[in-house]
């Protein structure tokens, strides 16, 4: 209620009058409160009131109680308390307000306390044939995870527990805005999911409310995952076959099934990807395994991959052995050529009988498989590429069998590069100021730039370890530039031009120079996992750090792990310091440009029932100094890993997780890492990544952060290709160094909304092999908390920060708790003013949540403690 005054001085000669307006304004009050023994101090009720448009405060109101429907709830000043043994129950305090200025001029307004009631939100991961999810309460002794009233467990149905047979009576009622159909939560809380085809990401929104008091609620948001389980897929163990006739095995599939039907795999309910394993062995559609004859005598291992019709996916591998002899040996060939051009020979590098074949009559040559498209093998063991060839990698599987004994045969594959036209050269750093001369060195990793009309390509330097750039470049004009450097390094000559008349053309250009022109602090560090985490198994992680700036720096990177699923083995270098949940890496004189990896920290994960499948498991890692750094967002970096049961070795994973904040998509990069994994029996001689970029990422912000081994990147106008041309990647005989991987981060695009969901994929070749596709993952922007009435004015700062975190609200803050992004609580702090200061000094540099409660309502905020 408002109440105004009039104020009148006339002067009967004079010439003006005077007229001043007061006003008192005393809003109403909702405070939610735990009943106790001891008494509480429910809230200030000046915290919303204004005196003259101003924060009404004790020293500019006469505040008076009027009356209480509870003895026990009376007014101290400004809070309203309610005194310990008070009955748990809604009552409400009368009290009255009056300007000091003017004790006519008052209001009054109504204080409602409730007894707390808190609806707290809930993750499930769950399976679609299980049906039953779980329950919205939430269980465990921990009350942040689960609803309360009064402090103590909300109770939907009443019931007995033991000993004793106590008897606890349900305390609310549950009310759910059923938006799915197929997503039902019962009376007591339990969630069903009523179709087994319903997968993907929801929110389900639920009200509960005190059954004493109706009106005293609180609504809750569940957080559910929905995904098929996978098939179960079990090894094979094949007869021999003969190399001299060939044969095909029974199908895989034989000894799969699925979990939810409970019945066997076949090509009606699933389906295998075929492709080629070693040359002369096939995995057809069936699962049956063709050997072709001529195949190299040996021991197979072929590995696959079963997906049912809903996409859940399983791995698992057949095993057999080829036997008999051959006087024929194919050797692999790798060419690069242009368009319109001819191979040497496939036979070059071939023999019979221990000698090389210098007479193509001597044998039979015939493609293994249907040539690329514009490829033909010639009798001579030449292939000829077509001029309507475009620039790209293929590969041509070949046998061959001598002339005079038709069941000897070999077979193998040829390798090649097609380019239309290239652009070599190198980026140089002027690391003395004085221009780039002999002496200054050449920059890895940097991103250079050919534009040719509407396209553009990009790769990086170093693809080959000699620190030269490979660009593809198209007849015309094609200008290249040195791209994505901050505005404190200059590059000269800003561009280099070069028209081609034809194709097949090598132009090298000279040097571009990066130069210093202003000193600038910039360390970046971005954590990568390796492995997938499973119960019971070792798990790695790199940890990639660079210097973005132009300064030299010395500090020291930080890794958080939960230590309550894992244990710390080794890595290399070996931790500086290692704490209960913390490995620290000092490092000195990090150079501009220069980026420095922590090489294979491997955890031992903690087996059931301590580490299940569906847990989460979240690291985090920061680096330091961060004083006057150009862009503190980057000091830190996180994941968090959904803990499986089988590990798929070929997969991609995305650092931030499956949900995003808008502000996140708006303003931050995401990360991306692509692992791979030779699981054959020889070495991979050639590994190509393909990778297509949604059309929700901003594909010209794409930065490459880090490879397993030396790659070529080529990126074209958001299509990615990664090729490792010559790794010679070892198989399962050698299986640490069988695995690779690429990292990289970009940003989403600028127009990028609340809903959108943005999905990355991969296709990984081996070889001639056809491409095993990674799973997909998925990442929904989303909104953060529940941002309404009570946080209108909520501030905090500074961020990052050191020593003391400030923090602020319109209505009053009741608590305070911190974090670690591993869920483990920090800090809890009841505070019961508008602002407040946290001490965070004796924290470990890293990300931290801060879960603020006001006024029955929470938001939660992520710092960074440098």
């Amino acid at each position: 209620m408002i109440k105004n005054y009039l104020s009148l001085f006339l002067l009967v000669f004079g010439f003006f009058s005077t007229i001043s307006f007061g006003q008192v304004n005393a809003n109403d009050d909702i405070f939610a409160v735990v009943y106790g023994a001891s008494q509480v101090t429910a809230g200030n009720c000046l915290l919303n009131d204004t005196v003259n448009a101003s924060q009404a405060q004790a020293s500019n109101v006469i505040i008076s109680m009027v009356s209480s429907t509870n003895p026990g709830i009376s007014l101290s000043g400004s809070n309203v308390i309610v005194a310990g043994g008070t009955p748990q129950g809604t009552y409400s305090l009368t009290y009255k307000i009056c300007d000091a200025a003017n004790a006519s001029v008052c209001d009054t307004g109504i204080v409602t306390i409730n007894t707390k009631i808190l609806a707290n939100p809930d993750s499930f991961f769950a399976p679609v044939c299980g049906f039953f999810v779980g329950n919205v309460l939430g269980s465990g002794p921990d009350l942040n995870y689960i609803d309360t009233l009064n402090g103590e467990p909300a109770v939907l149905v009443s019931y007995y527990s033991q000993p004793d047979n106590v008897y606890h009576p349900a305390t609310v009622t549950l009310n759910y805005n059923a938006i799915y159909p197929e997503i039902l939560i019962q009376s007591n809380g339990d969630i069903f999911v009523m179709n087994p085809s319903f997968t993907g990401s929801y929110v389900l929104t639920y009200e509960i409310c005190e059954i004493a008091h109706p009106t005293n609620c609180s609504t809750g948001y569940v957080n559910l995952t929905l995904f098929y389980p996978p098939p179960y897929a079990i090894d094979d163990y094949f007869m021999e076959i003969d190399n001299a006739t060939g044969g095909i095995t029974p199908s895989v599939l034989d000894n799969d099934f699925s979990p939810c039907s409970g019945g066997n795999l076949n090509t009606s309910n699933s389906y295998i990807t075929p492709y080629t394993v070693s040359p002369g062995v096939t995995l057809n559609f069936d699962g049956t395994i063709t050997v072709d004859s001529g195949t190299a005598p040996g021991s197979y291992y072929v590995p696959y991959t079963v997906c049912e019709f809903n996409n859940s996916c399983a791995q698992a591998a057949a095993y057999f052995a080829v036997v008999g002899v051959s006087n024929l040996v194919a050797n692999y060939d790798s060419y690069t050529n242009y368009p319109n051009t001819t191979t040497a020979s496939v036979l070059n590098n071939d023999t019979l009988n221990g000698n090389p074949i210098t007479d193509s009559s001597s044998v039979l040559i015939s493609p293994l498989s249907t040539p690329p498209t514009g490829f033909t093998l010639n009798s001579n063991g030449s292939i000829t590429i077509a001029s309507t060839v475009i620039e790209g990698t293929y590969v041509l599987p070949y046998k061959i069998c001598s002339i005079s004994n038709t069941n000897d045969c070999y077979v193998n594959y040829a390798y090649i590069v097609v380019f239309k036209n290239r652009i070599t050269g190198k980026v140089k750093f002027d690391a003395n100021s004085n221009g780039c001369d002999p002496g200054d060195a050449y920059l890895n990793n940097i991103k250079v730039k050919n534009v040719n009309g509407s396209s553009t390509y990009t790769s990086y330097t170093n693809y080959d370890g000699a620190s030269n750039y490979y660009l593809i470049a198209d007849v015309g004009n094609n200008t290249v530039s040195v791209t994505d450097l901050p505005s404190y390094f200059t590059v000269t000559p800003p561009t280099q031009t070069i028209n081609f008349a034809t194709a097949g053309v090598v132009a090298s250009f000279g040097d571009f120079c990066v130069s210093i022109n202003s000193n600038v602090n910039d360390l970046e560090v971005v954590l990568i996992p390796l492995f997938n985490v499973v119960p019971g198994l070792p798990v790695f992680y790199n940890i990639w750090y660079k210097n973005n700036g132009s300064t030299t720096l010395s500090g020291q990177v930080t890794f958080q792990f939960d230590n309550s699923k894992m244990s710390f083995l080794s890595s290399s270098p070996s931790p500086t310091n290692l704490a209960t949940n913390t490995l620290t890496y000092t490092f000195s004189n990090l150079t501009p440009f220069e980026s420095r990896l922590v090489k294979n920290v491997k955890f031992q994960v903690a087996t059931p029932p301590t580490v299940d499948s569906g847990d989460i498991a979240a690291f985090s890692a920061s680096v330091t100094p961060t004083v006057a750094d150009a862009t503190p967002t980057n000091n830190t970096n996180s994941t968090s890993q959904t803990v499986v049961n089988s590990q798929d070795p070929n997969d991609i994973a995305v650092h931030e997780g499956s949900t995003i904040t808008l502000a996140q998509a708006q303003q931050d990069y995401l990360h991306y890492t692509i692992r791979f994994q030779n699981i054959g029996d020889s070495d991979a001689i050639n590994i190509r990544v393909l990778n297509d970029l949604d059309a929700k990422l901003d594909w010209s912000t794409f930065q490459l952060v880090s490879t397993s081994h030396n790659c070529r990147v080529k990126n074209k106008n958001g299509h990615n290709e990664f090729l490792f041309e010559g790794i010679n990647l070892p198989g399962n005989l050698n299986e640490p160094e069988s695995h690779g991987y690429i990292s990289y981060k970009v940003k989403p695009i600028s127009s990028i909304a609340l809903g959108n969901v943005i999905s990355n994929t991969a296709n990984i070749y081996f070889d001639y092999n056809a491409p095993i596709q990674t799973n997909t993952v998925s990442t929904t922007v989303v909104a953060l908390g529940n941002d309404d009435f009570a946080f209108t004015n909520f501030n905090y700062y500074p961020n990052p920060v050191k020593n003391t975190l400030m923090l602020s609200n319109a209505t009053t803050i009741d608590e305070i708790e911190i974090s670690s992004v591993l869920g483990q609580k920090i800090l809890s702090k009841k505070v019961n003013e508008l602002q407040t200061e946290l001490n965070i000094s004796e924290l470990s540099n890293g990300i931290y949540f801060v879960k603020i409660t006001s006024g029955g309502q929470e938001k939660t905020v992520k710092i960074i403690k440098k």
